[in-house]
């Protein structure tokens, strides 16, 4: 029996809504050889139920510089001391260790950019953050041999800045197709206004969550459901109180995909802001 080529994929966040990464790690399970994928794990992460493996390591930090060097501490051990054949590192947070440890043997590097790292509005106006990073990412990104991202606009920025040629995957939900779907009542939603739905595990600052709630105060007939996770989602709960829409905004935890589509089938529009 051949062995199929082992396949180590990181990435920063506890695995549990990232879905470019479960799609990419079922591609290559299924394409190419065994995939683990690593990631960190979280007092309220939800439980995992994937085709492949995966790995959690639990940290003593959860934020600020010493969370990211102990995560890339700790990653670097464990690709050093895991056989693989593939390494995809995901975003510039977990590409130096994964770069560091394919000049060993004869590992191959994928860097998959979900975003333009630098230009992310969590670091703006952080000076001395963005020093770190950028020298990070002008020390490797121009020895990179294979870099994929999001959409041709995020290519198109590295290239001009660093003479690399990306390869452009979109982020494409797949065809879902539910044996059972609940209805509005069943999910406590309202039956005869019309649903707005902000999804994702990145509801962040200038992400248009806030602005959003705001804008519910000039809409009628109408719910906006947020369900999520994100460094702003926390303080959600209190704009709502503040323009007095306990009655048309609906804020919702991050859940397994699965139950998060039952809301999704059940809106009637959806916010890419």
């Amino acid at each position: 029996m051949i062995k199929r080529p082992k396949i180590i994929v990181s990435v920063i966040n506890d695995l549990s809504t990232d879905q470019r990464v479960d799609k990419v790690c079922r591609v290559l399970h299924q394409h190419f050889g065994e995939v683990l994928l690593v990631g960190r794990l979280l007092k309220n992460s939800l439980p995992l139920n994937r085709d492949y493996r995966t790995h959690r390591m639990k940290l003593l930090f959860t934020n600020g510089p010493l969370f990211y060097a102990e995560y890339n501490i700790r990653l670097l051990f464990f690709l050093l001391f895991h056989k693989s054949h593939l390494l995809v590192s995901n975003d510039l947070d977990t590409l130096l260790p994964n770069f560091i440890v394919s000049r060993f043997g004869s590992r191959k590097l994928v860097y998959d950019s979900h975003e333009y790292f630098l230009g992310m509005p969590e670091l703006s106006g952080r000076t001395r953050v963005q020093k770190v990073w950028r020298g990070i990412e002008r020390r490797i990104f121009p020895k990179l041999t294979t870099i994929i991202t999001v959409n041709q606009s995020i290519a198109d920025l590295y290239e001009k800045e660093y003479g690399q040629k990306l390869n452009v995957i979109r982020n494409v939900s797949p065809r879902l197709s539910e044996a059972t779907v609940l209805n509005r009542a069943q999910l406590g939603l309202p039956i005869d206004a019309s649903i707005f739905i902000l999804q994702g595990a990145g509801i962040n600052m200038h992400r248009g969550a806030e602005e959003a709630i705001e804008a519910m105060q000039y809409v009628d007939d109408a719910v906006l459901l947020i369900i999520g996770s994100g460094d702003l989602f926390a303080s959600l709960p209190e704009l709502v109180v503040k323009f007095n829409l306990e009655n048309k905004v609906i804020i919702k935890g991050r859940m397994p995909y699965a139950e998060m589509m039952q809301y999704t089938m059940n809106s009637d529009v959806g916010l890419s802001l």
